[in-house]
């Protein structure tokens, strides 16, 4: 496929709704939903339930409205904010967030608790830390200029470095916009997809920066952080609407400012 005849996520229109249901249901395509939200999901869980990932800020720069990763990982940390790179997934994360009657149903998700209740509450949880939902630009040297915040504990990015992405100069420089949102000693987690050729939003096919392990563990020492732990699934998915080898979940700690 031609790259040039891909749209930007960071540019070009699209429904957010269609990132929910097509990786982020059951509904739409089995192989895809256990490869980019149960995976992920399972991986964040066991990571968190060491209990060494804690602190005051989450800061969550992810993909559309997708809200899985954060659920278990809320109750670990005080305040939460969100960024996002276009308004209409920042309303559709405001809608979910303050429970509106048009908001995505996430209750699917309470089959990967034992006691779907349990699944309940720590949504609740979540909802109820989201302190900002922020328009943020990863091509400014704050990405929420003329806002500053307060340095975050942990950052979490799932699936959204890629696609924000135009190069792989861009994406060290988008790393190290993600550090300087960081404190020192703070942790990065990570999930993306390895050796991508596009992702799918409705109809319409999407730039995702085709990298492999060996640039992502350079960029990350690079950029002063170190990887703690990397953890890769094989793609089985048959779905012409993505396209890639490996989705992948890392954590780092970050070590230094570069």
């Amino acid at each position: 496929m031609d790259p040039s005849s891909l749209k930007l996520y960071y540019v070009d229109d699209f429904d957010p709704r269609d990132i929910i249901t097509t990786y982020g249901s059951p509904d739409s395509d089995a192989a895809l939903y256990e490869e980019m939200t149960v995976f992920p999901l399972k991986a964040v869980q066991r990571l968190v339930s060491s209990g060494t990932i804690t602190g005051n800020i989450l800061t969550d720069l992810s993909s559309g409205p997708l809200i899985a990763h954060l659920i278990p990982m809320a109750e670990y940390f005080r305040d939460i904010v969100l960024l996002k790179p276009n308004y209409f997934c920042l309303h559709e994360m405001e809608k979910w967030q303050f429970g509106e009657e048009d908001a995505f149903n996430w209750s699917h998700l309470s089959e990967l608790e034992n006691d779907r209740n349990k699944w309940i509450e720590k949504e609740e949880c979540t909802k109820s830390k989201i302190r900002n939902i922020m328009k943020c630009d990863l091509s400014k040297q704050n990405p929420i200029d003329p806002f500053v915040l307060s340095k975050a504990d942990c950052m979490t990015c799932f699936f959204s470095l890629g696609e924000n992405s135009i190069d792989r100069a861009t994406y060290c420089e988008n790393i190290r916009r993600l550090s300087s949102l960081l404190n020192v000693g703070g942790h990065l987690i990570l999930s993306g997809l390895f050796n991508v050729k596009y992702f799918s939003i409705g109809e319409d096919k999407f730039h995702s920066l085709c990298i492999d392990e060996e640039f992502f563990r350079k960029v990350m020492a690079d950029a002063g952080f170190i990887v703690e732990h990397l953890e890769k699934l094989d793609s089985k998915a048959s779905s012409d609407k993505a396209k890639y080898d490996q989705v992948f979940l890392a954590s780092a700690v970050k070590d230094r400012e570069v």
